[in-house]
């Protein structure tokens, strides 16, 4: 009896450690993860950066063309859209990347291959498992491949919905200089303008009083005078601590129309 007790716990111990094996795999499924979203979020910088303004309603209408196009192209359906609503992440404002909890890309992936039909099975309470398995540690190649394809294709439908949902937020994240909202009458690409044209470096160098400088400023601009204020401490030696700045893309821009009208 002691034989066989002790025959089944050493059998126990081999499971459990299989399993744990097998579930360690996890911290490298998630960063290749990590990884894969940051390259796509790089990928975004690139292929949603304007190069000149645009309203609001603009990018909306873009959205709706976007929006059909994901549809078409990563074969997005109702069931699909619905897991990948749950993934939720956040943008480092500074370098782009993404961040995201790991429980929520697990639960995500682990609705994916419970709804969706592969050659591969996996146990209905622990797909994950299953995948992991195929993926990290089974040897045969046909379960190994057929696991990427899963994985590939996790991927693409990731970045359609991601695409779909997001696309207007992506567009005014990345765009923050050039997505212009109705109540924002292009202050800020006004007074670029002027900029260039060194008006404001004129005056800083002329008007005694710089509270003036704002006021003329202003009277050319329109819109809010406190916001005016903001913009041109930007640019006149004192950096504003506020979120209205004058930034490099708008002073790009400025230099650019300007080069154009003369020519």
């Amino acid at each position: 009896m002691e034989a066989k007790k002790h025959q089944k716990e050493l059998e126990e111990l081999r499971k459990e450690s299989f399993i744990n094996k097998v579930l360690s795999y996890e911290a490298d499924f998630i960063k290749s993860l990590e990884k894969s979203i940051n390259f796509v979020f790089k990928k975004f910088n690139a292929a949603f950066e304007l190069k000149n303004p645009m309203d609001e309603s603009e990018v909306l209408q873009l959205t709706t063309y976007i929006q059909t196009s994901m549809l078409e192209t990563f074969s997005l359906s109702t069931s699909i859209m619905k897991i990948f609503d749950n993934f939720n992440y956040a943008v480092n404002e500074e370098d782009g990347k993404v961040y995201f909890e790991s429980e929520c890309i697990l639960e995500v992936f682990t609705n994916y291959l419970s709804i969706s039909e592969f050659k591969l099975e996996f146990d209905k309470e622990n797909p994950i498992f299953g995948f992991l398995y195929y993926l990290y540690y089974s040897e045969v190649k046909e379960h190994n491949d057929e696991a990427y394809n899963i994985l590939i294709d996790f991927h693409f439908k990731l970045y359609g919905s991601t695409v779909y949902r997001d696309f207007f937020k992506i567009m005014k994240f990345i765009n923050r200089d050039f997505v212009i909202s109705p109540n924002d009458n292009h202050i800020p690409i006004r007074i670029a303008l002027l900029d260039s044209l060194n008006l404001i470096n004129d005056l800083n160098n002329n008007v005694p009083n710089k509270e003036n400088i704002y006021r003329i400023i202003h009277a050319i601009v329109g819109g809010n005078e406190d916001n005016v204020k903001k913009y041109c401490l930007s640019l006149i030696g004192k950096n504003s601590l506020s979120q209205k700045q004058i930034t490099r893309k708008h002073k790009e821009f400025a230099q650019r129309y300007i080069n154009e009208k003369k020519l």
